[in-house]
């Protein structure tokens, strides 16, 4: 369509110079005028060349300049048609058809506030030209010219209106097309400061972590050492002096070095699940289950088939596992208030299977966050892949991780 617009537009603009020229040149060639008949003619065909090349914009000027060319051509033409009516009579009708490419200007170059003044301005001189000549003419002549011109005058405004309606339709579209551009655009912005915030949220959780444990081990370890190496120096004082007092500070020594490892080993639990090395993947989601059910109120069934229960140990597959599936239940319960949860297990072409599914609510998106980002990270270390899948009445993770062949043997 866009591209019939524009061939439209360059046809106009080459035809309505070149109408112009060939009606008044025939008409002064071939209708045997006087000298100063044609120097007129001649001089109106230099005037609408000139006309043409302004409203046709070959010629840089201002809007307004084209405009007032147009109204110069209305004008022109109008004395043309009733000056050659008054001097030639019948005549003159040839002259009249320089109407059809001002018909087709108005509505292109006009606002549609002054198209009917134009179409008025182009139909005055014609109607008045026409009854002018009529005394050279039959009534039913004139009848029939009326006629025939006042089609001209609806085809070639038709052509007009349709060639700007459609103009504008591509301005228009061209318009939403630059507004989708530049939401688009304001969308991929807002995409990448979404992920660099969660990028940042990332960090941020990072840093609390090793802030917490650095808080935990100084309070805690780092207290216990220091007081361990005061007494071992006062016992290396009190060696050769206190043997009796220097075997009291080392049974002190016991004690806050068994204190620190307490300390230790409870800051290591807060990174590594106790007891799994004991577990397989039934056993510790069934205490996983139990303790966050406890903990949230929820539900949470566990269906395993056999093949499940006899896997070969393997302490990384189970470690990630059950942080996919704490992650999944926290966010079951914190975002889709979920009621119900199911941890299904299954063995299946060399991949444990486990699906987590809650009845809560679905989330608006599955842009992944923090916990969504950290599920797909530890299922990666260990050569798994996990989904996220939106239910009818809730939403479900589905973890597949292979299973070690090396780790059977």
């Amino acid at each position: 369509m866009i591209a019939a617009v524009n061939v439209a537009m360059q046809l106009l603009s080459i035809t309505r110079p070149v109408t112009m020229v060939v009606i008044l040149g025939l008409y002064m060639t071939l209708a045997g005028r006087s000298k100063v008949e044609q120097a007129v003619y001649a001089l109106s065909a230099a005037f609408f060349v000139a006309t043409s090349a302004l409203i046709a914009g070959w010629i840089r000027s201002t809007r307004w300049f084209a405009l007032a060319a147009l109204w110069a051509e209305i004008v022109v033409v109008g004395a043309l048609t009733i000056g050659t009516a008054l001097w030639h009579g019948a005549e003159s009708e040839a002259v009249r058809v320089l109407y059809a490419p001002l018909l087709v200007s108005i509505p292109l170059r006009l606002d549609r506030k002054h198209w009917r003044l134009g179409y008025f301005a182009c139909a005055l001189p014609w109607v008045i030209g026409s009854f002018l000549d009529v005394n050279a003419q039959q009534q039913n002549t004139l009848l029939l010219e009326l006629t025939i011109y006042g089609t001209l005058f609806l085809f070639f405004g038709t052509a007009g209106y349709l060639i700007r309606t459609v103009s504008d339709e591509r301005s228009r579209s061209e318009g939403l097309l630059k507004e989708v551009s530049a939401s688009r655009a304001a969308l991929e912005r807002a995409h990448r400061q979404l992920q660099e915030s969660a990028a940042t949220q990332q960090q941020m959780a990072v840093l609390e972590e090793r802030q917490r444990l650095a808080r935990e081990i100084h309070d805690g370890v780092a207290h216990g050492l220091t007081a361990l190496v005061v007494q071992l120096q006062a016992a290396r004082r009190l060696m050769d002096r206190d043997p009796a007092q220097v075997a009291t500070i080392v049974t002190r020594c016991e004690e806050i070095a068994r204190e620190a490892l307490q300390e230790t080993r409870r800051a290591v639990r807060a990174l590594h699940p106790a007891g799994l090395e004991q577990q397989n993947e039934v056993e510790a989601l069934q205490r996983l289950a139990r303790d966050f059910g406890l903990a949230t109120g929820m539900q949470i069934d566990i269906s395993a088939d056999d093949a499940v229960r006899h896997l070969p140990p393997d302490h990384d597959r189970l470690e990630q596992l059950f942080r996919i599936a704490q992650e999944s239940l926290s966010n079951a319960a914190r975002h889709g208030h979920a009621t119900r949860a199911l941890l299904d297990l299954a063995v299946q072409d060399g991949q444990i299977h486990v699906t987590i599914s809650n009845d809560g609510q679905r989330p608006d998106s599955l842009e992944p966050g923090v916990g969504l980002r950290s599920m797909a990270e530890r299922a990666h270390t260990v050569g798994g892949s996990v989904s996220f899948q939106p239910l009818a009445h809730g939403f479900a993770v589905a973890v597949s991780i292979p299973i070690k062949q090396e780790v059977a043997s």
